[in-house]
């Protein structure tokens, strides 16, 4: 049974019947007359090889409201940009693949840095900003979407109601960001039930409820890998460049466009990604944090804690360790909920695995904390594009000729 919980700053927007798709299709035919819609999917090669692309692509397939497609990719050498082109060329949108780490696109990496833009920080941070460039340098869509090449359970419902706030005239959206549910025999999603929402809900108990942390915690899945964005806004942001991109995103919104203009979706199922590794063994005689999930974990911890400073919040030993406390504490308390939530949908639930992976982010906020009060720690930011294209105004004709050159 779906719930209409609104939360007090963060519109919900709730699956709460079963339009069908064919009917939604042709809304967003109508609506993207004026807000064309470009899809972005950043990916690995080793996706291309693996089992949900194919079963996204025949999704896609079907879809008539997308624009374009981009597809912006790295790890891969000369003959594997050739087999994703071949892999790709099924789809009946007109699509491009950005190789970022190629020769030609690496050029343009190479400039940037030169201008004291950006470096090529290997990963999704800077496949995402180059797709941004060379769509807005292409200027012909009005709304972005972006999901990950490794949903499983992709269904081509769910681009639908991802797509429809932002592109709907009656709705006045700059950002949608989804939700949804993660779960098999048992509850998946272990960064953002055991990390991410008791560490906002301790950053509240111990430095107060401040309005951006009030905005973050009413995110139900805050790192979901899907959303749309208005060109005009994507313009403004800039991209994180590492693990801590998704709530650096939600944090980059919320300064470049009104609360108002924000809003989650329920996508309606469960997601099924590829579940990474914790990186840390509970016999480890000293855990590290520079793998796996312990990694994701210590890069979002510090980019919240670089926003809160950049937010005129001044942290010191004391109420860092107060946090980490704080944090264990209410990760603890959540794994009852947790349990007893399983047990009445009859679900498996590890308590000791649970209470491991908080022993081991709690190192990596530990180490996070400690990180940020030594070296002044600052999250990668790579500048907006709006900067970027006044700081190198050739650059936008070059990123269309270097890609789409790259792709025929």
């Amino acid at each position: 049974m779906p719930d209409f919980y609104q939360h007090r700053l963060v519109t919900t927007l709730h699956q709460l019947a079963d339009p069908p798709f064919e009917e939604q299709q042709e809304q967003l035919k109508e609506f993207t007359k004026d807000k064309p819609i470009t899809l972005v999917m950043p990916a690995l090669y080793s996706e291309v090889e693996g089992p949900a692309l194919p079963g996204i692509l025949d999704h896609l397939e079907k879809v008539e409201f997308i624009n374009e497609v981009v597809i912006s990719m790295n790890r891969m050498d000369a003959s594997q940009f050739k087999k994703a082109k071949e892999f790709f060329s099924r789809l009946p949108q007109k699509h491009y693949i950005i190789w970022n780490d190629g020769p030609e696109v690496s050029k343009v990496y190479d400039q940037l840095s030169d201008a004291q833009i950006t470096d090529y920080i290997p990963g999704k941070g800077c496949n995402v900003w180059m797709a941004y460039g060379f769509i807005m340098a292409r200027g012909n869509a009005g709304v972005i979407a972006m999901h990950d090449s490794d949903i499983l359970s992709y269904d081509k419902e769910m681009l639908a109601r991802l797509c429809l706030p932002t592109v709907h005239p009656g709705l006045e959206y700059d950002y949608c960001k989804s939700y949804y549910g993660r779960v098999s025999d048992r509850m998946y999603g272990r960064v953002t039930r055991l990390f991410v929402i008791p560490l906002l809900r301790a950053l509240i108990k111990v430095f107060g409820n401040l309005r951006m942390l009030d905005y973050l915690e009413g995110f139900r899945y805050p790192l979901s890998g899907e959303f749309s964005i208005t060109t005009d806004l994507a313009r403004r942001v800039r991209m994180p460049g590492d693990w801590g991109l998704e709530v650096g995103m939600l944090v980059e919104v919320y300064h470049n466009t009104t609360v108002n203009g924000i809003c989650q979706v329920d996508l309606g199922s469960n997601f099924e990604h590829k579940h990474q590794h914790l990186g840390h063994q509970h016999d480890d005689p000293e855990p590290t944090v520079d793998k796996g999930l312990m990694k994701m974990a210590r890069e979002i911890a510090l980019s919240l804690l670089s926003s809160l400073a950049s937010e005129g919040i001044i942290m010191n030993s004391g109420s860092l360790k107060s946090l980490r406390l704080t944090y264990e504490r209410i990760a603890k308390e959540l794994i009852r909920r947790y349990h007893d939530d399983s047990t009445i949908n009859g679900l498996k639930y590890y308590r000791h695995e649970e209470a491991q992976a908080i022993e081991a982010f709690s190192a990596s906020l530990n180490n996070a904390t400690q990180v940020f009060a030594t070296e002044g720690y600052e999250a990668k930011q790579i500048p907006n594009w709006n900067r970027t294209f006044s700081a190198v105004p050739e650059l936008s004709e070059q990123l269309k000729n270097v890609i789409e050159h790259d792709n025929k």
